[in-house]
This record gives C-alpha cells, sequence and structure tokens, in this order.
C-alpha cells in the first residue's frame, strides 16, 4: 500500500469477537500499528490497521556481504597454511622403540551416596472467582475493570440465546451465546457441542470457564472464553 506522499504501509486485519474491539485495538496500537476501519458484524468485527515498512538497509547489507567474502578467502589461506604444518610433523615423527612399562592399579572409589529425591511442590490450586455474565463482559470490555489475564478463571450462571448463531468458528471451536445486559449484548463461550444437547434459547447454565487465546485466520488474540464444566439448570 502506497499513498500520495510516498510512504510504503503494510495493513493488517483483526478478527475479534464483538465487544472487544477497544482491547484488540490497544494492543495493536502500543505494537506501532495505526487504526483504520472496522467492519462491524453480527458476532465477529473485522478491524484494519496500518504501518509504515521498514526500509531495507542495502548499504549494510552490501558492507556485511563483503565482510562476509574476506573471511572466507582468509579461512581457506589460513587451512591452506595449517595443512602443510601437519603434513611435515607427521613426516618428521618416528616411532618409539623403546616398549612401555605399563603399571595397571585398581582405582578405589567410593560408592557414591544415595540421595533421596526432593519432591516438587505441587503447583496451588487455580482461584476461580465467582461473576455474573454483565461483570465479565464489562471485565473483558474495560482495562478500569482491571480486565482478565489468560488462565483467570470464573464461575457463573448465564441464561442461553441467539441459537440460531451457535456454529463452529474460524477457530474450530464450537460456541454458544450467553444473554448479557438484557440482550443488548452477548458472551461467546467456546464449548464441547456434545454438552449442548438439549439446550435452547432461554436455557440457564452454569459454568466454570477460563480466559486464554484463540487463532482465527492466522489471527491470535486474547480476551476468549472457554468452558471447563457445564452444568445445565433449567
Amino acid at each position: 500500500m502506497t499513498t500520495a506522499t510516498g510512504v510504503k504501509y503494510e495493513t493488517r486485519s483483526v478478527k475479534t469477537v464483538r465487544g472487544l474491539e477497544a482491547r484488540t485495538r490497544a494492543k495493536l496500537e502500543k505494537e506501532g500499528w495505526e487504526f483504520v476501519s472496522q467492519e462491524q458484524g453480527t458476532v465477529r468485527s473485522e478491524l484494519t490497521f496500518r504501518r509504515p515498512k521498514p526500509e531495507t538497509p542495502w548499504k549494510l547489507i552490501g558492507a556485511g556481504g563483503g565482510l562476509l567474502a574476506l573471511l572466507v578467502v582468509g579461512s581457506l589461506i589460513a587451512s591452506a597454511f595449517g595443512g602443510e604444518g601437519s603434513s611435515n610433523s607427521s613426516t618428521e615423527a618416528l616411532p618409539s622403540s623403546t616398549p612401555s612399562l605399563v603399571v595397571e592399579t585398581e582405582a578405589q572409589t567410593a560408592p557414591p551416596e544415595a540421595t533421596t529425591p526432593s519432591a516438587e511442590p505441587s503447583s496451588p490450586a487455580p482461584v476461580v472467582t465467582a461473576i455474573t455474565v454483565n461483570e465479565l463482559l464489562d471485565k473483558i470490555n474495560s482495562a478500569q475493570m482491571g480486565g482478565i489475564q489468560n488462565g483467570d478463571q470464573f464461575r457463573l450462571t448465564g441464561e442461553l440465546f441467539m441459537s440460531d448463531l451457535w456454529t463452529t468458528g474460524a477457530s474450530g471451536e464450537y460456541y454458544v451465546l450467553l444473554k448479557a445486559q438484557g440482550g443488548d449484548q452477548d458472551l461467546s463461550v467456546f464449548v464441547d457441542e456434545s454438552d449442548t444437547a438439549g439446550w435452547r434459547d432461554g436455557t440457564k447454565v452454569q459454568m466454570v470457564v477460563e480466559a486464554g487465546e484463540a487463532t482465527m485466520n492466522g489471527e491470535t488474540t486474547d480476551g476468549w472464553l472457554r468452558a471447563l464444566s457445564v452444568e445445565t439448570i433449567q
């Protein structure tokens, strides 16, 4: 991509779940990307960014190539002289005619002391935070509320809706939607499709979810939720 001023740009498109656009945009802008546009979908949004392409340092590459050539030539010359010296040395060396007396002794070594392997400390059990669907959505969307980190776990009870949009997404994982903000928003959760048998709009479920990353179309983003356990309430 080249602008009227002659500056060449590289572009990058990132797909993210609806409601996480601000988080994804802030992350990429910290990496030096400039926000260009946003396309809003029903469940996913696509954000486009750009940044100037770095100029190729041709002068440095040329100088580095010349230096490498000099090192290769110097190495070949040194190997040639070194090989000649080794040949002369091997010609002048004569085997000794005097047999040597070898006395064998048994080395007295103490047996190694038995060591008791130390027990590795067990990892503490992860903390599961009780939270509502609305509170969790706010934490994901707002850094001022602390946000969430990969590996954080939450226990929540929510109502399923928009079942016509439940599907296997670009990440290869099946997801369902929990109602948030009275139906104005939704919270996407990856689940095992076999657990959804009998689920429909209005079904209430209790889940323990964990925050993590997901890769879609070659782009990896965080802020995604996976169900570690699910229980149908009604």
